[in-house]
């Protein structure tokens, strides 16, 4: 019986709720000082000596009796006998009490004494004992954030091993289906991320982790190793053990050794996680799904953490013009991944997948946004506030393009890096990506969308932006063709199974025109309404044996390992609008389509045709 959450409280409640019992949570030790940078200081450091320890040059010169300088002049040289040659840095011997600059001293023929013209002050070009700070005076005080060029000052006077603020974080991942970083997973398994991820995002707020084995679904194992944790650590991290699940036990190992909190908080992504107490110390259970991790340590723990004095890096803000409608669950704060890029004057925010489980939205992200539980989102233009998680200049950087992805774009991405220019991509569809040019919310999309006529991008442009000037650029050539395991062609779909895709589709269009060329009715090839979402759903059910062939493109059947027949080539562009045209960002991008670096990519990967690559066309 499928266990429902225990309790589900508010994001601030929860927040609050944290701050109430583990506010005061104190830890602290020493570091080596090489390691203390970005530690708070957990008590006043004092010098363990005086900075100069005694009286010392401040230039090259000569260390003399400034009484014996007094009368010194242009007019009326002075010639001194007690003296001592110094360099800078050199000890002053108490016997003398001003150094003169070696430029202004000259030494006399028989080598006894040197020859004075300007008389020196008590003191001149001395540093005395103690001047930079003496022994036992403060450096620094407690709840002093130490930073990269302190450590030289703090080395100088006399500290090697500082004590500072330091909690350790026990990390716990659970579930019978995990397997380690590195390994392909199999049907039913999960790569084990979470724990990794976390321990990277602790160690950026310098709180020290303990990693544990990953540990079955059993209840009596994650009680035993929850125990464990709590005698090393500060913090305990529980992940993959806080969904109502009926193989969750970490709910319930938590009400064994101590107390359960809360569970469940009413957020999203987020919602299954735990709150526990064993003995005074926290005991988080995460959510398996990766963003939701994520927003949990963000939102949960990080205000914790900031509290105790381990913060992150600044997150900035700033204020953007939503590039969709963002709705959201009424009574659960929502989070929401997005793209910032600049635009013109303002900057656009286009969000990505809200899976929980869809980590390369993280990725392709670089702000988020909170939607309040209260309200029921955002509509389409309204400025709000978002946080970044890249800077502003990142966003300064970015091309939002939208429309069909395909894995030219990710190379394209990559040359376009090497300019610190960061493209920004959503795969919204055709359409979705020519509505986004009308609105003129992205800068550009990439499309192939083919008319039933047979015309690529033209017709679809001119149906939905009429009479706008709109400048296209020749990605590639996408080849499609049937996909099978025993190199079935065209002429032999009659006698096959496939599986077909959704009407209005490039996939079905194609199709449809190379049965009407050869004469033959679709309703005498099995499967034909038999429909899958897109083209790698297709090349997966004949890979799996659930049909015989298919239509896709090649380099989907190649990931398979399947034979191929090729029947066509997409044209794949890049369309701008034409008051775009001279956005530098935008020019970039079409240099890197027409680069010789780009066409080499293409023409390496053997999937694609670059005979249409870099030409342009304008649609009018």
């Amino acid at each position: 019986m499928v266990k429902r959450y225990l309790s589900q409280i508010t994001l601030d409640e929860a927040v609050e709720k944290v701050l109430e019992l583990f506010g005061g949570l104190k830890s602290s030790g020493t570091v080596p000082l090489a390691e203390s940078a970005g530690r708070i200081t957990a008590s006043p450091v004092y010098a363990g000596y005086s900075v100069p320890v005694t009286n010392v040059s401040a230039m090259d010169g000569v260390a003399l009796k400034s009484s014996d300088t007094f009368a010194a002049s242009e007019q009326n040289p002075v010639s001194v006998r007690d003296f001592l040659r110094v360099n800078t840095g050199n000890a002053v011997p108490l016997t003398y009490d001003a150094v003169v600059m070696i430029e202004d001293v000259w030494f006399e023929e028989e080598g006894e004494g040197i020859t004075i013209r300007k008389s020196a002050r008590p003191w001149q070009n001395v540093r005395a004992a103690g001047e930079d700070i003496k022994q036992g005076e403060l450096i620094v005080p407690k709840n002093y954030r130490i930073r990269p060029f302190d450590i030289g000052a703090l080395g100088t006077y006399g500290v090697t091993d500082p004590v500072v603020k330091k909690l350790r974080a026990g990390l716990i991942p659970t579930g019978s289906e995990l397997v380690p970083i590195g390994t392909k997973p199999g049907p039913g398994q999960v790569v084990e991320s979470n724990i990794t991820m976390a321990a990277a995002w602790l160690g950026e707020r310098n709180v020290d982790t303990i990693c544990y084995p990953p540990t079955p679904d059993d209840p009596e194992m994650i009680r035993d190793v929850i125990s464990e944790a709590v005698l090393e650590n500060d913090i305990i991290i529980v992940s993959a053990g806080s969904s109502a699940g009926t193989r969750d036990f970490t709910a319930g190992a938590i009400g064994e050794l101590g107390r359960l909190v809360f569970h469940g908080i009413a957020m999203m992504p987020g919602k299954p996680m735990i709150l526990g107490e064993i003995e005074g110390k926290p005991v988080i259970g995460l959510p398996g799904y990766p963003i939701s991790a994520q927003v949990v340590l963000r939102e949960v723990l990080g205000p914790l953490l900031d509290t105790l004095g381990f913060r992150g890096p600044p997150s900035e803000k700033l204020e953007v013009s939503l590039a969709g409608d963002l709705t959201s669950n009424v009574g659960y704060d929502e989070f929401v991944l997005l793209s910032v890029a600049k635009h013109g004057d303002h900057y656009i925010a286009s969000q990505q997948s809200r899976g929980a489980g869809v980590q390369m939205a993280s990725i392709r992200s670089n702000a988020y946004l909170r939607l309040p539980a209260p309200i029921e989102g955002y509509a389409e233009g309204e400025r709000v506030i978002v946080n970044m998680t890249r800077s502003i200049g990142h966003a300064d950087r970015s091309l939002l393009v939208t429309g069909i992805m395909e894995p030219p774009i990710g190379w394209l991405s990559n040359i376009l890096s090497e300019e610190e220019i960061w493209l920004h991509n959503g795969n919204t569809g055709n359409i979705s990506g020519i509505i986004a040019m009308k609105k003129d919310i992205c800068h550009a999309a990439a499309l192939h969308a083919l008319s039933v006529e047979g015309g690529y991008n033209t017709e679809y442009i001119r149906q939905y932006m009429p009479g706008e000037e709109i400048h296209m650029t020749g990605i590639a050539g996408i080849i499609l063709g049937i996909a099978s395991k025993t190199g079935i062609g065209i002429d032999e779909l009659p006698g096959s199974s496939i599986v077909n895709q959704p009407a209005g589709s490039e996939c079905r269009i194609v199709l449809d025109r190379l049965f009407s060329g050869r004469s033959i009715d679709p309703e005498s090839v099995n499967g034909y309404f038999r429909v899958v979402n897109n083209p790698l759903s297709a090349a997966i059910a004949v890979a799996g044996g659930n049909c015989d062939a298919a239509l896709t493109s090649y380099s989907i059947a190649k990931t398979y390992g399947l034979e191929f027949e090729p029947v066509a080539v997409e044209q794949y562009e890049l369309a701008v609008r034409a008051e775009h045209m001279q956005d530098e960002r935008v020019l970039r991008l079409i240099d890197a389509i027409s680069s010789e670096e780009f066409i080499r990519v293409l023409d390496d990967a053997g999937s694609y045709d670059s005979g249409i690559t870099g030409k342009r066309r304008i649609i009018q």
